[in-house]
Order: C-alpha cells, then sequence, then structure tokens
C-alpha cells in the first residue's frame, strides 16, 4: 500500500470557491455601509420635513403669512450641509377654481452626499380643515 500525500482537485476548488465569496462579501462592504449612511440620511431629512408640515398645521389659517423661512431644526446639523425651507403661499389658482381659502405649504430640505439631495413635500392647508 502507497500512501499519497497532497491535495486533491476537489479540495483546491472548495478552496478557490471560498476564498472566492470572502473577496467578494469583504468587496460589497463599503458600498453597504454607503446604501444605509444615504438611507438614514433620506429617513431624517423626511421627519424633518414631515415635522415642518405639522408644526404649521397646528397654525390657525388666518394667521399662515405667505413667505418662505428657513428650517430651524437642530437634526439638520445631522445632515451634511444640511439646510431647509419652508415657503407659505396661496393656492393656484389653476388648483383652487372656486376661490377656496386655501395656502399651499412646501418643505424643501438639501443636504450634500456625492452631489446634492433633495426632499420636497407639499400640502395644502385650508380655512376650517386640521385643527381649525
Amino acid at each position: 500500500m502507497s500512501k499519497e500525500s497532497g491535495v486533491s482537485l476537489i479540495e483546491s476548488l472548495l478552496v478557490v470557491v471560498v476564498v472566492g465569496m470572502l473577496v467578494f462579501l469583504l468587496a460589497s462592504i463599503p458600498n453597504s455601509l454607503m446604501l444605509i449612511t444615504k438611507s438614514k440620511h433620506v429617513s431624517l431629512a423626511r421627519e424633518i420635513a414631515v415635522k415642518q408640515i405639522e408644526d404649521k398645521r397646528t397654525i390657525n389659517y388666518t394667521n399662515l403669512v405667505n413667505d418662505s423661512s428657513p428650517i430651524n431644526d437642530t437634526r439638520l446639523n445631522l445632515l451634511p450641509q444640511g439646510n431647509g425651507t419652508v415657503a407659505v403661499e396661496d393656492c393656484s389658482p389653476s388648483v383652487c377654481t372656486n376661490g377656496e381659502h386655501i395656502k399651499q405649504v412646501t418643505v424643501t430640505v438639501h443636504w450634500q452626499e456625492n452631489s446634492l439631495q433633495t426632499i420636497t413635500l407639499k400640502t395644502m392647508i385650508g380655512e376650517g380643515g386640521i385643527n381649525q
């Protein structure tokens, strides 16, 4: 009986497959982390915008003044170069065709993440609406 020592072809292929899988997994980690960060930023920007809309809805319609103002939310500091605006304007005549007393509120949040990212939410607030 002779003893053969060495590595079989199957063992070699298994090693190559395992090393290939490890390389693939390690190569995809940076991209995964980038996507997770981007998702967190988008979620935070939406939360900030929704909060601004909720704040405007608590104001009586007669006290809503047409203007554009910056967002003052400390969470904007968590977004890279984060800033935003809240704009209140009368409803467009093409939308409010019967002279309804409605204001359009537009909240825009910007931040820099490889390129400029923007979230914009719009809503209508009417006389006699929610909290009126």
